[in-house]
């Protein structure tokens, strides 16, 4: 008798501990993106997320137009918070509309829900407040490595494409006063070209018009120099990229969102599954261009840095909903998971307009790829 209640509490006491594992793997995380159309890449990457881990990550994406679409954006981030199992929310791009959805996240006590930002278009100090951890290409610093390229390259004149409501975001804003101090320490001329907004009435398709007709227009303008474009936003990269293909003279230093698989695909004709093999894709980019004499006319970064903030910020979510990182915000453990992800990215922590450092930004950096380092 003795034994078979010594067998019945070790039985209950299984049972229990089967229910409790059982209990602690039913948590989630939402992973909110755009569409193909405005960021592929972000997208790719959360289809991915799902793809190794279905039963736990869940995704959606906000609206094309999600500047006059807003309330459809934090309507889906009060959504995914509405499902008690979800533990960790990832929204990459952060457009506007996060910070007021993180706002009213936790006015619902969902405190338990960590709130990761990723790419945000929103002033640094607006949603690190909102936020528990914002992650950023280093958008500043970028004024030094793009000037440094088109140096290099022999670069004399550099159009930059942006619109209003991109030039109102501090990073942004700092990395074109910083491309313009360094352009004319290095004696080239800067030239600030105003596109449409394709959040505006003209949309996408105007935009990408726009850029199509405008680079033949300004390389005749500038006829006989050699001319670098840049534009700030994702959607102009692919017509760009295909513009400058055909000019001799037209240079390329990196898309807006730096990697192998911002708008080359698309723009060159290229089978390459985004989010791949990133070697394999930059030397399939560097035989492309090749055959229209332009390897040495284009440069990006050799890891695709708005995937690897999403890759980064599900690993640390699952990390912190296990109990393995105790800390909503671990600046080494960041750090480290960006270096499994992108050897020898630089991450450091933003330093607003105001000389306040953000103890949650974190900003990332690489160099630039040589094409003729991937022809084989």
């Amino acid at each position: 008798m003795k034994k078979l209640f010594c067998l019945a509490i070790a039985l209950v006491m299984v049972l229990a501990l089967a229910a409790g594992a059982m209990a602690e793997d039913n948590w989630k995380i939402a992973i909110l993106t755009g569409t193909t159309s405005q960021g592929e890449e972000e997208f790719r990457a959360a289809e991915r997320a799902v793809a190794a881990d279905p039963e736990h990550i869940v995704t959606d994406t906000y609206p094309d137009n999600f500047m006059a679409e807003s309330e459809t954006t934090i309507s889906k981030l009060i959504a995914f918070a509405s499902d008690p199992e979800v533990k960790a929310i990832v929204m990459c791009q952060a457009v506007p509309g996060a910070k007021a959805a993180f706002d009213k996240i936790r006015e619902m006590g969902r405190d338990d829900i960590l709130l990761i930002a990723g790419v945000p278009q929103e002033d640094p100090a607006v949603i690190s407040a909102a936020a528990d951890i914002v992650m950023y290409t280093d958008e500043p610093k970028q004024g030094d490595t793009i000037a440094e390229t088109c140096a290099n390259w022999g670069v004399e004149v550099f159009v930059h494409y942006s619109f209003p409501r991109h030039l109102a975001m501090e990073t942004i804003a700092a990395r074109k006063a910083l491309l313009e101090e360094n352009f004319a320490a290095l004696g080239i001329e800067y030239v600030e070209a105003t596109a449409p907004d394709p959040t505006g009435d003209a949309g996408v398709s105007g935009a990408q018009q726009f850029i199509l007709e405008d680079v033949p227009a300004k390389m005749e303008q500038y006829a006989g120099k050699k001319v670098a474009f840049f534009t700030t936003n994702c959607s102009m990269q692919e017509p760009l990229q295909a513009a400058i293909l055909t000019q001799p003279d037209a240079y390329y230093p990196q898309p807006c969102c730096p990697s192998p698989y911002h708008a080359f695909p698309a723009s060159l004709g290229l089978e390459i599954a985004v989010g791949g093999d990133d070697t394999e894709a930059l030397k399939a980019i560097a035989a492309k261009l090749a055959e229209y004499d332009a390897v040495g006319r284009y440069s990006t970064w050799p890891s695709p840095v708005n995937m690897t903030i999403i890759d980064v910020a599900v690993e640390y979510a699952k990390g912190y909903i296990a109990g393995e990182i105790t800390d909503r915000n671990d600046g080494a453990k960041i750090a480290e998971l960006f270096e499994e992800k992108a050897p020898g990215a630089l991450v450091d922590l933003y330093t607003n307009a105001e000389g306040t450092q953000l103890p949650n930004y974190y900003t990332v950096l690489l160099g630039a790829v040589d094409f003729n380092d991937y022809l084989e």
